[in-house]
């Protein structure tokens, strides 16, 4: 592709060979480094391309080899620019649309991003824009390595990213942390900000209180201790415990007895256990038993919206005559090669006409609703870690709807972390325990 471009620069010429030495004429052409391509008979000669400077050294070749060469055509800008030389709008023409490419390559008219799962394209690109890189912005202006940078050091949760440019398009590609054991790995940057922080300090606890550090464990809400186990703590209640909201059910501060019996000292550890806690919870669902749904009638029409960046105009009209319609959007964005993308956008608009239909359910047909809507919501509590042990939920019907409502009896880890204010001596005494 590079060879047929330079060739067409600088310009190239078909000839026409006759004559009986043909050998001789190829044998010094090859020892003058003249380069001859697209060698073919054509009847009783032959015809073969070369450059215009290496044309000009043919005179004495053709005249050592005793044959003849004729000029059958000329390909290239050099000739072109030759021929319409008195056309100078034209010829001005052709040196702006060159000018005018050159322009566009030397502008992003793509950002595509590859790899981001917890954040979402429009969070990204507001945050791109947000630091300067946007589409039509120049390509000397984007720095690849320290975006990559900033981009890592911005989304903690991405583990690694890379910038390239290729041709008018950025590409960023990104790979967020892997869980192991339970916990997202962190990136490098993550690290050095927490290490940097002060000793006992976490995001977790802006009063200065380590997560992990001496604590109680609480509940967080009203109900039943269903199940309790304890790796590492002082228990102090049993399942099956009416337990209210700041309970202490384990406490971290283990106490350490004399030979008398009398607490001497205590020791304080992080406390680590499974407590599931019984609670009711309220469940309601109103199901309307007339509801008015779309239906689609079958006409569409098409029409096309072009943009030149960010100015549009369009052909035809969206909705036509149709006083309900939905629009399908498709956009395709004009590029020459694979990279050379261009700031011409075509949006083809699909519109589909629908009318509003009012249908009385049956109670079949209620009853299957108000199932699927309590399905999906024991998929939500369990997918949140809560379990569900009794189901007390009923269906009323009143004329124009039915309310299903009730009460659930469901299990979770309503516990939360009480740190332990411990006296300044007593800290001579903490240790591990368990």
């Amino acid at each position: 592709m590079e060879r047929k471009l330079l060739r067409f620069l600088r310009g190239y010429v078909r000839i026409r060979i006759t004559g009986n030495s043909y050998d001789r004429f190829l044998n010094l052409c090859a020892f003058h480094g003249i380069v001859l391509w697209d060698l073919c008979p054509a009847g009783e000669s032959y015809e073969v391309s070369l450059s215009r400077e290496d044309f000009r050294k043919l005179r004495a070749i053709t005249r050592k080899s005793h044959v003849r060469i004729r000029i059958t055509r000329r390909y290239g800008l050099p000739f072109f620019v030759h021929r319409n030389r008195k056309r100078k709008v034209y010829l001005a023409g052709i040196a702006a649309a060159a000018l005018f490419m050159f322009w566009l390559s030397s502008h992003i008219w793509l950002i595509t991003i590859d790899g981001n799962v917890s954040q979402t394209d429009d969070v990204l690109f507001e945050y791109l824009s947000g630091i300067g890189i946007t589409h039509g912005m120049l390509k000397k202006n984007v720095d690849c390595r320290a975006l990559a940078a900033d981009i890592r050091n911005y989304f903690t949760d991405f583990t690694w990213a890379a910038a390239r440019l290729e041709g008018t398009r950025l590409v960023i590609s990104v790979k967020e942390g892997i869980l192991r054991d339970g916990a997202e790995s962190r990136t490098g940057m993550a690290k050095e900000e927490e290490d940097q922080k002060e000793p006992g300090k976490t995001p977790e606890d802006p009063a200065g209180e380590e997560k992990d550090g001496p604590a109680d464990l609480a509940a967080s809400e009203d109900g039943i201790v269903e199940s309790i186990y304890v790796r590492q703590g002082l228990p102090r209640v049993e399942a099956g415990a009416q337990v209210k909201s700041g309970d202490i059910l384990v406490s971290g501060a283990l106490p350490v007895y004399d030979d008398s019996g009398s607490v001497r000292t205590y020791q304080y550890v992080s406390p680590d256990a499974d407590i599931v806690i019984r609670s009711a919870m309220e469940y309601r669902d109103r199901i309307p038993l007339r509801v008015r749904r779309k239906e689609y009638t079958g006409e569409t029409k098409k029409s096309i919206l072009l943009r030149i960046g960010d100015v549009p105009f369009g052909i035809g009209s969206a909705g036509g005559t149709f006083e309900k319609f939905d629009v399908e959007r498709e956009i395709r964005q004009a590029k020459l090669f694979e990279n050379f993308y261009l700031p011409l956008y075509a949006e083809l608009l699909t519109v589909k006409e629908y009318q509003y239909k009012d249908e009385i359910l049956t109670k079949e047909q209620a009853r299957s609703r108000a199932n699927e809507n309590f399905r999906q919501f024991l998929i939500n509590l369990r997918q949140k870690g809560v379990q569900l042990f009794e189901n007390d939920v009923k269906i009323e019907w009143h004329e124009n709807f039915c309310l299903v409502s009730g009460t659930l009896a469901v299990g979770k880890e309503a516990v939360r972390r009480v740190t332990i204010r411990r006296e300044p001596q007593e800290e001579l005494h903490t240790d591990e325990y368990g």
